[in-house]
């Protein structure tokens, strides 16, 4: 008979064999990393609005025939402490838009420039705008605490931005890819070259930056990025 022939029987079912890894669960795969370069705009309009208006507030520095007429336009516009505390607070407004030389003006207007892109593109540009206004304030209070004054200078507020955008990439650092890391060795070596200068020129604050640097980092990690609401990933060969 058939049955009785080795060739023209069925093969033996082959037993299922349960693994750990046929057990374990399903392991949801990383999205893509957002190119964090990728549609950033080169003419951020509320950092360059910002920028336009520290060079308004510069011109009665760079108009001035005398050096007595400098000290006026400061002694009228830095924080000074007692002058805040007896009711000028409009101070800690001014004191952020004022600069010591056209030196100091330009080294910050293009750190400004730089961090405001960032800060625009990261979280958008009314964003930003409260950030620098923000941070400002936060620094000026820090400086009415340790000093006396005068202190002008948009570099605590420009320290501010900064720091949001650390906190930003700090927080997204493992959604968000960034190409050029120079950029930041720039900051780095801008932020030190301010803290130097803080310690030698008298209106020039460190506290201030420091408070800002904090109050933006805080900013920067708690703000909901409108960057990543848009999630335009990294193509999958790493090019935009």
């Amino acid at each position: 008979m058939a049955d009785d022939n080795p060739d023209l029987r069925p093969p033996e079912p082959t037993p299922l064999v349960i693994t750990e890894d046929m057990l374990a669960e399903p392991t949801a795969t990383a999205p893509p990393l957002v190119d964090f370069e990728r549609g950033m705009c080169w003419t951020p309009a509320m950092t360059l609005g910002l920028i336009v208006l520290n060079l308004c507030f510069f011109i009665p520095v760079f108009s001035a025939e005398k050096p007595e007429q400098v000290l006026d336009v400061f002694l009228k516009t830095a924080i000074i402490r007692e002058k805040v505390l007896a009711g000028e607070v409009w101070r800690m407004i001014t004191s952020l838009f004022m600069h010591v030389d056209l030196a100091h003006l330009l080294g910050n207007m293009a750190a400004l420039y730089i961090v405001g892109m960032a800060c625009e593109h990261a979280f958008g540009p009314w964003q930003t705008v409260l950030t620098f206004s923000v941070t400002g304030l936060c620094g000026g209070f820090a400086s009415l605490l340790v000093h006396p004054g005068p202190s002008v200078g948009a570099s605590g507020a420009v320290f501010g931005v900064l720091g949001c955008v650390i906190g930003f990439f700090w927080r997204h650092r493992r959604e968000v890819h960034l190409r050029d890391k120079r950029i930041g060795l720039a900051l780095l070596a801008w932020a030190v070259y301010q803290i130097l200068t803080g310690l030698t020129e008298p209106m020039i604050d460190n506290a201030a930056h420091v408070g800002e640097l904090i109050a933006g980092l805080v900013i920067g990690f708690l703000l909901p990025p409108r960057l990543l609401s848009k999630r335009e990933p990294l193509a999958l060969d790493g090019t935009p």
